[in-house]
């Protein structure tokens, strides 16, 4: 009589754990400029790279584990660009958001390095040390 009992509360609780553990559906995170920002830089050390011809901005952290970021406004940035040593690092500050290439191959591959767009509101030259 007891092992029926006991039998019969596990069979329970094994319809009803996954009941109060589960949390709900989790939004996904909207991606490209000025979507849901997943986090702000503030004077992260990068080396940039820009071409004037497709007016377009890539920079790579410096202690990167392979992340690619693209500015969301480049032209914004060119002229500063151009007057700034690019060959150094830099100190960039900016609001960074998923980039909607990324998420779409990245449900497809097993592990791709991350992609962001960046909203960049600063840019500097690192004079740390120098």
């Amino acid at each position: 009589m007891k092992s029926k009992l006991l039998g019969r509360i596990f069979i329970m609780a094994l319809f009803i754990l996954p009941l109060i553990t589960y949390e709900g559906c989790k939004k996904q995170a909207k991606c490209g400029c000025g979507k849901d920002i997943i986090y702000n830089l503030t004077d992260l050390q990068v080396m940039v790279q820009y071409d004037t011809s497709s007016k377009s901005v890539v920079f790579y952290p410096v202690y990167s584990t392979g992340s690619t970021y693209y500015f969301c406004n480049p032209s914004q940035w060119m002229d500063s660009l151009k007057k700034l040593n690019t060959t150094e690092y830099l100190l960039l500050t900016g609001k960074a958001y998923y980039d909607c290439n990324y998420m779409m191959q990245a449900a497809n591959y097993s592990y791709l390095p991350p992609v962001y767009q960046v909203d960049v509101t600063g840019l500097r030259e690192d004079n740390y040390g120098k």
